[in-house]
């Protein structure tokens, strides 16, 4: 039993494996059987759709152009970045379902309070990269950097290096203050004010680590890989 070769071989996936090696065949091709080789070693955890929760990461609403719009705060991070590989993954699964027929979405990384220690792993670093970067080749639509810090530039530099042009140059760096106008020029409504309460409670000191959770629950709009699905939002 072989389902994900029927389903990684259909015509949108090549043509999407070829948008994302910009129209090189030879690379493509290369994607598309990482892309296979990874569904199939995580076949378990795309059937259950359930993972360890490391951190805050999960769909927070969509943004104007009705794309999901993925949020999570380095703050949160409770695992090592290896630990946390599969709630990536499911994060950006449960999103492509949630898509527009383009299959796009957005990611907010909120590097507030970036653990050096939590991430110290170049090998599940460059893992996470490499396999992110084929299974969901394409997806994103807008990559939004915030406070993005120095000490985290060792993570950039090894990510950077696996990930394709075309995805690199949807990658924005951006100040807190930066951001909270950009969400409101792009996303707008219920998920911008989301985000911003999101930047809100990740930035207040007297915040628990109970509060942060409980709040990454309530303004979550889907339950995969943490939270409630919002039924008034996904149909606004």
């Amino acid at each position: 039993e072989f389902p994900e070769l029927e389903e990684w071989t259909n015509i949108e996936t090549v043509r999407r494996m070829l948008r994302a090696s910009g129209g090189n065949h030879e690379q493509s091709i290369r994607m598309l059987a990482k892309a296979i080789e990874t569904r199939v070693h995580e076949r378990d955890l795309f059937r259950a759709m359930k993972c360890k929760v490391a951190c805050d990461m999960r769909i927070i609403g969509r943004d104007n152009m009705n794309r999901p719009t993925i949020y999570l705060c380095a703050r949160s991070q409770t695992e090592p970045i290896r630990d946390m590989i599969p709630q990536v993954f499911l994060a950006f699964e449960a999103a492509s379902k949630l898509a527009q027929a383009d299959g796009q979405s957005i990611l907010i990384a909120d590097m507030h309070r970036f653990s050096p220690m939590m991430n110290a792993d170049p090998f599940a670093i460059k893992d996470l990269a490499e396999c992110f970067g084929v299974v969901y080749a394409d997806r994103l639509n807008f990559i939004m950097m915030v406070d993005f810090s120095f000490i985290a530039q060792g993570v950039w530099t090894l990510c950077k290096a696996v990930l394709s042009e075309r995805t690199q140059k949807k990658i924005c760096f951006v100040s807190e203050a930066k951001a909270r106008a950009m969400c409101e020029e792009k996303i707008g409504g219920p998920t911008c004010e989301r985000i911003l309460s999101a930047f809100d409670i990740n930035r207040d000191t007297s915040a628990t680590d109970e509060e942060r959770e409980a709040h990454a629950h309530r303004t979550a709009i889907c339950d995969v890989p943490l939270g409630v699905l919002r039924p008034a939002d996904e149909v606004s």
